[in-house]
């Protein structure tokens, strides 16, 4: 090679870890009373104990080619898509967001459905949608592609689109419209203290760091506001050049409050996020927020204008708190797709004529029939999952592997959000 050609060289990566350590890792030496090696390896996942045959190295699979991995791949993947729709009742919701990556925007459609009491949520597509120009990936296009998609599928689906969360966020940003003023001052003073000057002396007293806050994410001010408080106590008054960003004391009360006020958003956000919430503890969370921040109660009230449907939402509370009883003619119609049938207490036939007064105090403990909501439970009250799912596709395309198909992406995201449906048995079948 000329020496030239050395410059025009793209040096790889080096890997973090030797196979022999990654094997270490995942995999125990198992040896006899003697101490001495048997050959078999025990897996510290699962328990399970192999024989490493001679001259494999540290795998005992064969060498394949990329195609006959991508081949491998489809087979493993519509059989997964076989089982998660042999799994699916008749009767299942839909949770969907959308994604940009570049120039591909992609739509994430997850299956909700309850088997035994329990919540199940598969993801069923990750495909890229092909808009016209003339689109603008609102509603419609939305539902255009999912009416293409669901044909795919012999089972009906209900769409369901509530995210809590969602309507948190907006609730916060109404609040931060109102603190503006004292934002920008405190982000003002972070900025100076990031300079080489202040930020040398703020070094000399503590190991805390300024923290800057970020127009899409209201946690950030949260973040900001906080290291704000945490640093006061160190920064002099008697600093000329840092005498002029600090805010005023008359004003000092303000962000204290807005402090307090996000902290309680923060808090409920963090809940909404768990996997264990339905939408009748989601109500209970954004209702104990708005007792102390009425404000909030023009985005996440329970007859907010944003909300598209009151009526589904306050039938789900009903139906999960035991209330079906009580649900009103619209309620049972918004909800009427997710009925599954009326429990009624049996009735004992009398062996012989029972007096009047009798009649009526039985006729009294009598409990009328209640209908049954079943899928309700297992309505999400966020879409969590589907962000959580973008995050990955995010750092698994990254900037290094921007040569990914689309297909290649779903496919992979597909057996990795339901590596439950699949094992060593269902790729030995497909392989």
């Amino acid at each position: 090679m000329a020496p030239t050609d050395t410059l025009l060289q793209v040096a790889r990566p080096q890997a973090k870890f030797l196979p022999k350590q990654v094997v270490t890792f995942f995999f125990k030496r198992l040896v006899n009373d003697n101490n001495d090696p048997t050959g078999y390896f025990e897996c510290k996942a699962c328990g399970r104990s192999r024989k490493q045959v001679a001259g494999t190295g540290y795998t005992n699979l064969s060498p394949i080619s990329v195609d006959t991995l991508r081949f491998n791949m489809e087979a493993v993947t519509h059989e997964v898509e076989t089982i998660i729709g042999a799994e699916m009742p008749n009767e299942f919701g839909l949770m969907l967001d959308g994604w940009s990556n570049g120039s591909e925007y992609y739509l994430a459609v997850y299956a909700v459905y309850s088997i035994k009491g329990g919540g199940h949520y598969p993801l069923l597509s990750m495909t890229p949608v092909v808009n016209e120009p003339e689109n603008d990936r609102g509603a419609e296009s939305l539902l255009a592609a999912i009416s293409i998609f669901l044909p795919f599928s012999e089972k009906n689906g209900e769409t369901m689109s509530i995210s809590c969360r969602h309507r948190l966020i907006l609730a916060v940003k109404a609040l931060l419209a109102l603190y503006e003023a004292d934002v920008c001052e405190v982000q003002r003073l972070m900025k100076q203290l990031k300079t080489l000057s202040e930020g040398a002396k703020l070094r000399l007293v503590t190991p805390l760091r300024p923290v800057l806050r970020q127009q899409t994410r209201w946690g950030s001010t949260h973040a900001m506001l906080r290291r704000y408080f945490e640093l006061r106590g160190f920064l002099s008054m008697d600093d000329d050049e840092l005498a002029e960003f600090l805010p005023s004391p008359t004003t000092r009360s303000r962000p204290k409050a807005l402090l307090n006020e996000l902290s309680d958003c923060e808090s409920v956000s963090l809940a909404l996020q768990g996997d264990d919430v339905d939408l009748l503890g989601a109500r209970d969370l954004l209702d104990g927020l708005i007792a102390v921040k009425p404000i909030l109660k023009t985005y996440i009230g329970a007859s907010a204008n944003i909300i598209h449907s009151p009526a589904f939402e306050s039938g789900c509370r009903k139906g999960l708190a035991g209330d079906a009883a009580k649900l009103l003619r619209d309620e049972k119609t918004a909800i009427g797709p997710f009925l599954q049938g009326v429990e009624c207490e049996p009735q004992v036939v009398a062996l012989q004529k029972e007096g009047f007064a009798e009649h009526i105090l039985k006729k009294s403990k009598v409990k009328p029939c209640v209908a049954s909501y079943p899928l309700v439970s297992a309505i999400p009250p966020t879409s969590n999952r589907v962000e959580r799912l973008f995050s990955v596709a995010r750092a698994m395309i990254g900037h290094e592997r921007q040569a990914l198909s689309p297909l290649a992406v779903e496919m992979l995201l597909f057996l990795q959000v339901n590596a439950s449906y699949w094992d060593v048995e269902v790729v030995d079948r497909c392989v």
